[in-house]
């Protein structure tokens, strides 16, 4: 894991329709889990308990990939990839809703 820079997590948290204050502080935190996994757990964990949008999830989960990712550090990649943790359950952690 290499970590994002301020400048990494300020592209991320410019996405489109992404809350940026969401963005900054969650990906600021990212490494505290220990692993890929344990970010994406708590991101999905995050999402649901403040209701953020797909944007605000997307950007977010950009950020730990390119974070957990071994040719981050040179590459600068940026990953437009939504996993879940439920393999072909998209975001089945959280009821639907009509919003």
């Amino acid at each position: 894991m290499h970590t994002l820079s301020s400048i990494d997590i300020e592209e991320f948290a410019s996405r489109r329709g992404a809350h940026k204050n969401d963005v900054e502080y969650f990906l600021h935190t990212v490494g505290q889990a220990g692993t890929k996994e344990g970010a994406l757990l708590n991101l999905y964990y995050d999402a649901r308990l403040y209701s953020w949008n797909i944007s605000t999830i997307k950007a977010i989960e950009a950020g730990i990939k390119s974070a957990y990712a071994e040719e981050a550090v040179n590459s600068g990649a940026v990953y437009d990839e939504l996993s879940t943790p439920l393999p072909g359950a998209a975001y089945s952690l959280w009821p639907y809703s009509n919003r």
